[in-house]
């Protein structure tokens, strides 16, 4: 996975919750997370910044990139032009829109939430971080890249969604 992919995820993302607006959306990215996904090393982060910048422009416009009063974590400024050209020109995740659908219902359980990952695929990987905790994924990251972070608490399922890596790294703090 690449960044450009990521930011384009994440614009999707977006757009199937609240729908879409043709406006300005800024992203944050922790250090860690950029250093993954252009690849790049902390000692040429800014030069690897400013040349993802030159070649996602045709397709992303103008980004801006900046580290935030938050050392170590960074504003990724996706102008309209660029919002505009994901929902234009990229598809919505099938399985994205269907776990988006569900997640929020009142009363669903993780459980709920494993039958969805099973409609697209019965080979996921579902691991149990903490007794309220799981990170499920697909074995093939065609159908879906990403680990899905599920957290059960008297609300309800919140989820986070993460990267591989930055989900190893997440399980591996606590």
């Amino acid at each position: 996975m690449d960044l450009k992919k990521n930011i384009c995820d994440n614009i999707k993302e977006c757009e199937i919750k609240i729908g879409y607006r043709e406006e300005d959306m800024n992203l944050y990215y922790p250090q860690a997370s950029l250093l993954e996904l252009l690849p790049a090393e902390k000692e040429n982060l800014s030069e690897a910044l400013a040349a993802f910048c030159r070649t996602a422009e045709p397709e992303l416009g103008k980004l801006t990139i900046k580290e935030t009063e938050e050392k170590g974590r960074y504003c990724i400024h996706v102008p309209s032009a660029g919002v505009k050209y994901v929902h234009e020109n990229l598809e919505d995740s099938p399985f994205l829109k269907a776990f988006l659908a569900e997640i929020f219902k009142p009363g669903n359980t993780v459980e709920d939430m494993i039958k969805i990952f099973q409609s697209f695929s019965q080979d996921i990987i579902i691991e149990k971080v903490d007794e309220q905790e799981w990170g499920i994924s697909f074995q093939n990251p065609e159908i879906d890249p990403y680990v899905y972070y599920l957290e059960q608490d008297a609300f309800g399922l919140q989820y986070h969604r993460f990267t591989r890596q930055a989900y190893d790294a997440l399980k591996d703090s606590h």
